[in-house]
């Protein structure tokens, strides 16, 4: 067993997340897929074994530790990058049907590459913004979890994410340690979008790390010209 197999099935076990050896080797194929491209295309600056297994896999599995997600749910990553948290999702629930949402194009080109060599089904790799592919009938307000790790500010992934999930649904923003500021900053986006903060779920993720997730329902259609043609929602978030 390579050091990244060892620090996951301890990390996995010490956060009481259950880790089978086939989704061990398949998380370790995945990230072993990632650094190799990422010495061509900068998509992670966390690449050694325990950092990897730490901040990028277990932080993910929180949301499936924390949060029910029905049998065959529909989910959406908003702003993937290189599929992190929603391709490791994918490999822990199989069952889900997934969304990769990146505007990037590289990055959506690996996450194609490594679905196909990983042989993953049901993964749609959608390369395009969230202002813009928000507006498509396909996609809009048709996912029951929709989930953004994005370094925006909550008032501005509220607007990006929300439009997505359907009525009754959650949208999840994967954030520090101290949210509370961005919570009382996103009171009038909550109102205008329909949405609701049910939850904010603290965890340690490591010594002196604090994590939260933010779990918010739809209670409310969002009104029509939402999202914000594409730049607008971070220069003048609501």
């Amino acid at each position: 067993m390579n050091d990244f197999k060892e620090i996951l099935t301890r990390e996995a076990k010490g956060h009481d997340i259950e880790l089978s050896d086939e989704q061990i080797l398949q998380l370790d194929v995945f990230r072993s897929l990632l650094l190799e491209r990422n010495k061509m295309v900068n998509l992670t600056s966390i690449t050694e074994p325990e950092d990897f297994a730490k901040k990028h896999v277990i932080d993910s599995l929180m949301i499936v530790k924390h949060i029910e997600i029905d049998h065959e749910a529909k989910i959406m990553d908003v702003g993937t990058g290189p599929g992190i948290p929603g391709l490791i999702l994918k490999i822990y629930r199989p069952d889900i049907e997934l969304s990769l949402l990146e505007s990037v194009r590289k990055k959506t080109d690996f996450l194609r590459d490594v679905i196909g060599k990983m042989n993953i089904s049901d993964v749609q790799v959608i390369n395009g913004r969230a202002e813009e592919v928000g507006h498509d009938i396909k996609h809009r307000e048709s996912y029951d979890i929709v989930v953004a790790r994005a370094v925006s500010s909550l008032n501005v992934l509220l607007e990006l994410c929300l439009p997505f999930v359907r009525l009754g649904g959650v949208f999840i923003a994967m954030k520090g340690g101290l949210p509370q500021q961005e919570i009382e900053s996103s009171q009038k986006a909550l109102k205008i979008l329909g949405g609701k903060i049910v939850k904010c779920q603290e965890y340690v993720l490591n010594e002196g790390l604090m994590r939260n997730l933010i779990i918010i329902s739809k209670e409310q259609n969002c009104p029509d010209k939402y999202p914000r043609r594409s730049g607008i929602p971070g220069k003048n978030p609501l």
